[in-house]
């Protein structure tokens, strides 16, 4: 009774703890009504009642408790050329449980969402439901030369026809069939098998309903398996409120001088246009006019032919440069001017910045922009975005602030595995605070590789708070919006990623699957460093299966809880910590037949940062790379106290993934294996003349341990004896 009294006081205890709204002294939060607005890609429409197509909720630990048992339904009907796509349809992912799809009437889909009470929701599983279908055919680009595509080079441009025909996704510009140039671009991509090439059409063209220019660019992304990284990039930047222009694209099939060659991104070329980055050029009457500048790096600069001059730090592996895009100028004198002017304009900057000058930084920099295009880098954690290579810049006649634009080049952001490389340098920079690209943690552009991003943001408390409120206004709009687009592109390209798969030997499913995992972890660390601190997720509150009250203990590098996939969880802490080790401990007396179970997820670097689980020191398994939930059940054979850790463990160097693990649904049974009766010592459910002579085995000192020991001590004299072997034997032949 003593024993039973306690555990009830504990539950109890542990109660008060992690339900603080219905404790005592704690109000019931109030419930809110959210309509939900689900998304659809083209060649689909939905029908539903908008009125009812919402939830009563109650924010809680920084997610949204179902407030109340609601049935939501919605109809999907498909154009022609058009086909559902369950694998990145979102119709509330997170709880698939409760979700049926049916089919309707002439190829419709029904939906049902029934949502129960007490479930958690997060706010982004609101803003992501989303109804998608794949594309029968994309629109197709072909270009024709004279020479083979072998020969064509990047030095010099090669004349060309083109025709771009639509596919099923019909655009106003319509088709288009005309003459022009072509030429190879990129850096590191030039070397890769499926080359980009920028394009120069004779005349100004809208081609895909992109503005009319002459400037094009086919982007491969061949080191990007999804293909989404830049067009997501490029269409969520358009969402941005301090960035003026970002680039135009769609995706086409190319074919080259007749021959499939897989799916690019049509893409238009930052350059000044009226419909670009529209300012007046600098002149020889306006030295300190209009400039457009792109930020690069010693090894990427053509010094003979590129109008570069010196940037004022070095703090990169390579030297640091500018390049002048615009103007070029032909007078030799006069472009040796502008660049001596942008020279010391530069260096005015960077003074200002670094604080040594007294000038304030708010004179050159447009905080707007520059807090704009900070966000988007660290969203991307793009390894070039720390005003390292490919970023876009401009400054204006009759103003001394330099504005950023055109954010460029992501293929190798959002986690690619491929990017297996930092920015870390022992002689021009801080080395030590220059994290991996692969990890979500830690900031990619806010370090001592990029000295005015990091002076800005560490020394400048109204700059960084203006950068974490712009954050915020994103975090309900920006992000999801690139969430929807990951299933929404991976909806419309899945039937043509298949040619493009079997050509260039990738796996686009699988570029997708991973790049919305790392993407989700990202955002969750960003959140933790960017928003205020929201309400505190009880470590065991969010380990217990629900109604459960395990008391648990964390390591140096701690198990916090967190919120994923609908889910309350548990989430390991040493994410980017190389030789590291996040563990979580649970120490239970348990009986025989009695059993530990839980939900595990991982997201880790296959082979070598290893998820594992422990009993009394024995490792029972161990996991890595990417492994969506799964559960395990342990059972104890024998009664006996039981130490359960569950460890990530970290080697020596790469993060991969979201570099984490997730644990939920801890339960222990507690008894519920088969009913113990007094003398049962083998813990089967009966007493019979097997345990009488089990208990004498063990009084005479044969064996070493019983099933269940305290079952056997039957005169209740605190040993097990002789006389107890003889009490159960005559209670199995119903003497007593």
């Amino acid at each position: 009774m003593k024993k039973l009294l306690c555990a009830l006081l504990a539950v109890l205890m542990t109660a008060a703890i992690v339900l603080p709204a219905a404790a005592e002294g704690f109000p019931e939060k109030e419930a809110a009504e959210i309509r939900i607005t689900p998304d659809h890609s083209d060649g689909v429409t939905l029908d539903y009642d908008e009125e009812a197509f919402a939830l009563s909720v109650i924010e809680e630990y920084g997610m949204l408790r179902i407030a109340e048992n609601r049935t939501l339904t919605l109809t999907a009907s498909f154009d022609e050329g058009w086909t559902y796509s369950a694998d990145y349809s979102n119709f509330f992912r997170a709880h698939s449980n409760r979700v049926t799809v049916t089919d309707g009437a002439n190829g419709t889909k029904i939906f049902t969402f029934n949502a129960v009470a007490g479930d958690y929701l997060t706010a982004d599983e609101l803003l992501t439901v989303g109804i998608y279908a794949s594309v029968a055919e994309l629109p197709k680009f072909y270009v024709t030369t004279e020479v083979p595509f072998s020969q064509i080079g990047k030095d010099e441009y090669v004349a060309a026809s083109f025709v771009l025909t639509l596919g099923t996704k019909q655009y106003a510009s319509g088709d288009y069939e005309g003459t022009g140039s072509i030429k190879g671009r990129g850096n590191t991509s030039w070397g890769q098998p499926k080359k980009p090439y920028s394009i120069k059409l004779d005349s100004k063209k809208s081609l895909l309903d992109i503005p009319k220019t002459k400037k094009y660019a086919i982007i491969p992304s061949y080191s990007d398996p999804s293909l989404i990284r830049n067009y997501m990039t490029y269409k969520s930047g358009l969402m941005l409120d301090g960035i003026g222009y970002v680039p135009k694209c769609e995706f086409v099939e190319v074919y080259l001088n007749g021959s499939y060659n897989g799916i690019y991104l049509l893409v238009e070329r930052v350059s000044i246009e009226s419909n670009k980055i529209d300012i007046e050029e600098a002149n020889a009457d306006e030295l300190t006019g209009g400039y457009f500048i792109e930020k690069d790096i010693d090894g990427k600069i053509d010094y003979a032919n590129d109008q570069w001059f010196n940037c004022p730090y070095w703090a990169n592996q390579d030297r640091d440069y500018f390049v002048l895009k615009e103007p070029e100028p032909d007078d030799a004198n006069l472009l040796s001017d502008m660049l001596s002017y942008l020279e010391n304009y530069m260096q005015d900057l960077h003074d200002s910045i670094m604080g040594t000058s007294g000038e304030p930084y708010t004179k050159y920099v447009d905080t707007a922009s520059w807090i704009d295009f900070m966000i988007v880098q660290e969203i991307a954690k793009n390894i070039d975005g720390n005003l390292k290579t490919s970023c876009y810049m401009y400054k204006q006649a009759q103003d001394d602030h330099l504005y950023l634009t055109a954010p460029w080049d992501f293929d190798l952001a959002y986690g690619n595995p491929e990017t297996t490389w930092n920015n870390a340098d022992y002689q021009h920079n801080d080395y030590y605070d220059c994290p991996d690209a692969q990890s979500p943690a830690d900031f990619m552009a806010i370090n001592s590789s990029c000295p005015w991003f990091d002076h800005l943001y560490d020394d400048h408390e109204e700059f960084r708070a203006a950068l974490m409120e712009k954050y915020a206004d994103y975090r309900s709009t920006m992000i999801p919006f690139m969430l929807r687009t990951m299933d929404k592109q991976g909806a419309y390209l899945s039937e043509a990623a298949v040619r493009n798969d079997n050509m260039w030997g990738k796996d686009f499913d699988a570029g997708v699957a991973s790049l919305r995992s790392w993407f989700t972890a990202r955002v969750a660390w960003l959140d933790g460093v960017w928003l205020p601190a929201g309400e505190p997720i009880d470590l065991d509150f969010a380990l217990n299966a629900e109604g459960g009250s395990l008391t648990f203990t964390t390591s140096q590098h701690s198990f916090t809880g967190t919120v994923l996939d609908g889910r309350v969880a548990g989430v390991s802490g040493n994410a980017g910590v190389d030789n590291s080790t996040s563990s979580v401990t649970l120490t239970l007396d348990m009986q025989a037949g009695e059993t530990l179970s839980f939900d595990y997820k991982v997201s880790t670097e296959q082979g070598y940062d290893k998820f594992s689980f422990n009993v009394n020191g024995s490792k029972i398994f161990e996991k890595s790379g990417e492994l969506d939930w799964q559960s395990y059940t342990w059972t104890a054979e024998t009664a006996g106290s039981y130490t359960f850790v569950w460890k990530y463990d970290k080697d020596y160097s790469v993060s991969s993934g979201s570099d984490c693990v997730w644990l939920d649904e801890v339960a222990y049974s507690g008894g519920s294996g088969p009913e113990l009766l007094p003398g049962d010592a083998d813990g089967n459910g009966t007493a019979d003349v097997t345990d009488a002579l089990l208990v004498l085995r063990y009084a005479m000192g044969i064996i070493d341990s019983l099933p269940r020991l305290d079952n056997a001590d039957m005169d209740g004299n605190g040993t097990v004896n002789v006389t107890d072997a003889v009490v159960i034997l005559r209670l199995a032949m119903g003497v007593i």
